[in-house]
């Protein structure tokens, strides 16, 4: 995948319309990526200018198609539309960001190894602030237990494709089981567990031996 280009231009997915000559409290910046087979993707960007927000908040809704959120990672990838909504409030000096969203996932099992659907579900409540760069500079900070709770922005635009995207990871479980019964391959054969009976033979072992025994084998 190849960055090609950045374009700030609105994608207008809410309700009010794109005016060059107003300042609007957010804005949807198209990317464009050659996807390898000879056609362009867009992927999801958008940022929020926090000096900008109303006073009352801003809500936001979306429904994200597929090839805008795509993630490819080594044991799991992204699988249908990304929904979230959120509720925005306050300034560039704190703001605080309440949201949920609905995301699929095709992850491998750990277990027996098979692809198997999954269907994330999460609520946040995060806050940002400006980072303390006079304390930060020293060599060692020491974080109460409110900060560890907090992220700090480096200017007053929150990006929430990154804020998003992020969720998504927190809410992947760390491990991935098709069903909470997969009993998982057999260890000398290798079938699946949960769909035949091998009939291989378990020796069972006393794990108050498992030292000696090894002490055993690596002697020989």
């Amino acid at each position: 995948m190849t960055l090609c280009s950045l374009f700030p231009i609105c994608l207008c997915d809410h309700s009010s319309s794109f005016d060059f000559g107003r300042q609007i409290p957010y804005f949807d910046p198209l990317v464009l990526y050659f996807d390898g087979d000879g056609g362009w993707q867009h992927m999801y960007q958008e940022t929020i200018d926090l000096s900008h927000v109303p006073p009352e908040g801003l809500k936001l809704e979306r429904r994200i198609h597929p090839n805008a959120w795509a993630i490819q990672e080594p044991e799991w990838q992204s699988q249908g539309d990304l929904v979230f909504d959120l509720f925005v409030s306050g300034g560039p000096q704190k703001v605080v960001v309440r949201g949920k969203l609905a995301a699929g996932i095709l992850a491998t099992c750990h277990r027996c190894l098979k692809q198997t659907k999954l269907d994330l579900d999460r609520n946040f409540h995060l806050t940002y602030l400006p980072p303390d760069r006079e304390r930060f500079a020293k060599e060692e900070v020491e974080l109460s237990p409110s900060e560890l709770e907090v992220a700090y922005l480096e200017a007053a635009f929150l990006p929430i494709h990154e804020m998003v995207r992020e969720q998504i990871y927190l809410a992947v479980p760390m491990k991935v089981l098709c069903r909470p019964d997969c009993r998982g391959l057999c260890f000398r054969c290798g079938v699946d567990l949960k769909e035949v009976e091998c009939g291989c033979l378990v020796e069972q072992e006393d794990p108050r031996w498992a030292s000696l025994r090894k002490i055993v084998r690596d002697s020989k």
